[in-house]
């Protein structure tokens, strides 16, 4: 039996989304050190014996439904397991304190870092916290090199983030603050539709699988491994799932966002138009509780272009993104945060388009039909 709207809206509720961003944005990440997400989402997939799971020898998670028949035009969302973040590369005692000296791997401006406060992770857990005293751009992308004092030695290899508090629901303005919303918050949309999956289609009768990356933010390193590896089908239809820079146009609380491109690229046509007719039927049934925005989201590049540069057609969703990178106003590193009902409602559009929308034909099929069915008279 096929499930209504209501029972969509009972199954992805806001509490549920909730109680797994909670898992999912706490978790330390950064570039190539994605090692504690990796492994909750492992945890994840253990618990629910109908995910499949299996990582790929870049260290890109992939999931798909056990009970579902491989195709040759699956629909693959996509969502990234980094953050911007810091690696150490050595650690010298400097009297009664430590000097450090770390790898920045994303894009964050350098007037951000000098003075602002730096957590090292430990296996076990937290470590200390150290002082950003300096910062220079590499000339390798995405990298800068940064000197930090710190009351403790720091192993080599170590991962840090910006001394910021894991995750906080403000239930007052409907946020989610956390560190590391960019692209944990698209992991937890990817992870809250799998866990529904099984009560929206019971028999998996579609092709819906998940990719989780590494190194995005350093030029989307484990999209292109995965492309480059073949882990598609050539007729697979791409879906990235981001946070992205909140605009003036595309404010948090909006609703979810169909993101016609980014600041590279424009994406499919045909997915982009099925996308959208699921969203006004949504928006149609129910409009009260869901809400949607059509944007093109150019405040910075989702991993869709690099899909995209690599033959596969595609789509992007998204949610507003405050505090882009943890760059907050005067120059302060402060949470990110996104809006609880924007992330939910991200939720159900997915579920609602994997089993309702149809894959739309290509523009130029239309607009065939458009030329042939005029056949105007020759100019006198």
């Amino acid at each position: 039996m096929k499930p209504t709207l209501r029972d969509l809206f009972r199954i992805v509720t806001p509490a549920r989304t909730a109680a797994l961003a909670e898992r999912t944005m706490s978790p330390p990440t950064a570039p190539f050190l994605e090692n504690a997400v990796a492994r909750w989402v492992e945890s994840f997939a253990d618990e629910r014996p109908w995910i499949r799971l299996t990582r790929d020898r870049h260290g890109n998670l992939h999931l798909a439904r056990r009970e579902s028949s491989p195709t040759a035009s699956p629909i693959v969302f996509s969502a990234h397991m980094d953050h911007p973040g810091f690696a150490v590369r050595r650690c010298l005692r400097r009297g009664k304190t430590f000097r450090l000296a770390a790898d920045f791997r994303g894009g964050v401006e350098n007037r951000y870092f000098p003075g602002a406060r730096v957590r090292f992770f430990s296996d076990e857990g937290a470590g200390t916290s150290a002082r950003v005293l300096s910062c220079k751009n590499d000339p390798k992308v995405g990298i800068k090199k940064v000197a930090l004092e710190s009351p403790l030695a720091v192993p080599s290899g170590a991962l840090g983030m910006w001394d910021l508090p894991p995750f906080r629901h403000d239930k007052e303005k409907d946020l989610l603050w956390t560190r590391a919303a960019d692209d944990l918050g698209g992991v937890t949309a990817a992870l809250t539709f799998f866990d529904a999956l099984p009560m929206v289609d019971p028999k998996g009768r579609t092709d819906v699988r998940l990719v989780l990356t590494r190194g995005e933010e350093v030029g989307f390193w484990g999209a292109i491994a995965a492309s480059r590896a073949g882990r598609f089908p050539k007729g697979a239809r791409m879906i990235s799932l981001e946070t992205s820079k909140a605009l003036p146009h595309a404010p948090l609380g909006g609703g979810p966002i169909l993101r016609t491109g980014d600041r590279a690229s424009v994406f499919d046509d045909g997915i982009t138009r099925s996308l959208a007719r699921s969203a006004k039927l949504l928006s149609a049934a129910v409009p009260k509780e869901f809400r949607w925005q059509r944007k093109l989201m150019d405040g910075g590049t989702c991993e869709g272009t690099a899909f995209q540069a690599y033959g596969y057609r595609v789509g992007a969703l998204c949610v507003p993104l405050l505090n882009y990178h943890n760059m907050g106003e005067n120059g302060r590193i402060a949470a990110e945060a996104v809006n609880l009902s924007d992330l939910t409602n991200l939720v159900r559009w997915m579920l609602f388009w994997t089993l309702e929308g149809k894959d739309s034909p290509p523009l130029k099929d239309h607009l065939e039909k458009i030329y042939k069915g005029w056949k105007p008279t020759a100019w006198s």
